[in-house]
C-alpha cells in the first residue's frame, strides 16, 4: 500500500466536524422563518423543504447550502488526500531548502486541517428557480439545508502575504482584487481560482499575457494558486483540489442566525 494511500486510510478514521442530524429527517434552518428538523419523506424535493422552512425574503440564496451525507465520505477523502500532498510538499520544499514555500504550505495545511467536512454539494437554492425540475433534485434522508444572510465583501487567500477580506464591488475583475492582496512569490502568474458562492469552481487567467474576464459574485473566494514549478511532481492536481476543498465550506460571510 502507498503512503498517500496509508496516510488517507489514518486520516479517514477521525471524527467528522459536522453536526449530525436524525438520519430520517431534513433540517431546514438560517434565515428562515419555521426552522427545524422535518421528517423526510420518500419522493420528497428540494423545494419541499425550502417552502416548509419559510425561507425568508432576505436569505441569500446564492450563499445557501445543500449539506448531503453521501457527500461526507468522498469529501473526507478529498481533505485526507490535500493534507497528504501539502505536507508532501512541505518535505519538498524543506529538502530545496525553501524555507518561503515550506512556511506557505504549513500556513495552508493548518487552514485546511481546520476546515470540516461538510458534504455541500452544488445545488440550486432559490425557491424560485427550484420551479424547474431540473433543480428542484429529490431530498435524501439527512440533508440540511441552510440558509444565510448575504455578506459584503471577497476573500482572496492560497498563496498571498496574509488572507485578504475586500468589499465588494460588482465592478472589479479578478485581477483587481489581486491588486488588493499582496502575492506570496511563490504564487503562479497565469491563473486564480474563483470559488463562487454557489461551491461553483472555475478558473480564470490572470497574467497579462492571458487575462479573462469574470464576474465575482458577492461572498466569493478567489484561491491563488501555487506555482507548479515550486510543487514535487507527484502531486500535480494540489491546487485543483484545493479550490474543490473550499467550494464545499460555509459561504464567506454567511451568517445562519435569525
Amino acid at each position: 500500500m502507498s503512503l498517500r494511500r496509508l496516510a488517507l486510510s489514518a486520516l479517514l478514521c477521525a471524527p467528522l466536524a459536522m453536526q449530525s442530524v436524525e438520519a430520517e429527517t431534513v433540517l431546514v434552518d438560517g434565515a428562515v422563518n419555521a426552522p427545524g428538523n422535518y421528517q423526510w419523506q420518500d419522493g420528497a424535493r428540494l423545494r419541499d423543504a425550502a417552502l416548509a422552512g419559510q425561507v425568508n425574503a432576505d436569505a441569500w440564496h446564492l450563499g445557501a447550502a445543500l449539506l448531503r451525507q453521501s457527500a461526507i465520505e468522498p469529501q473526507q477523502r478529498l481533505k485526507a488526500g490535500v493534507l497528504f500532498d501539502l505536507r508532501a510538499n512541505q518535505v519538498h520544499a524543506l529538502a530545496r531548502d525553501d524555507q518561503s514555500l515550506a512556511e506557505l504550505l504549513a500556513r495552508l495545511n493548518q487552514q485546511v486541517d481546520a476546515m470540516p467536512v461538510t458534504g455541500r454539494v452544488v445545488a440550486q437554492m432559490s425557491p424560485y428557480q427550484q420551479l424547474l425540475l431540473a433543480n428542484n433534485p429529490s431530498l435524501e434522508p439527512g440533508d440540511s439545508l441552510l440558509y444565510p444572510r448575504r455578506p459584503d465583501q471577497v476573500r482572496v487567500m492560497g498563496a498571498v502575504v496574509a488572507d485578504c477580506e475586500l468589499a465588494f464591488d460588482a465592478a472589479l475583475q479578478p485581477r483587481d482584487y489581486l491588486r488588493q492582496c499582496p502575492q506570496h512569490d511563490r504564487a503562479d502568474p497565469s491563473y486564480l481560482h474563483v470559488i463562487q458562492p454557489d461551491g461553483v469552481v472555475q478558473s480564470v487567467g490572470v497574467g497579462y499575457w492571458n487575462a479573462e474576464s469574470l464576474s465575482i459574485a458577492v461572498g466569493a473566494v478567489l484561491y491563488v494558486p501555487i506555482n507548479p514549478l515550486h510543487l514535487s511532481d507527484d502531486t500535480p492536481d494540489l491546487n485543483k483540489e484545493m479550490a474543490a476543498m473550499l467550494a464545499t465550506q460555509y459561504p464567506l460571510g454567511g451568517r445562519f442566525d435569525d
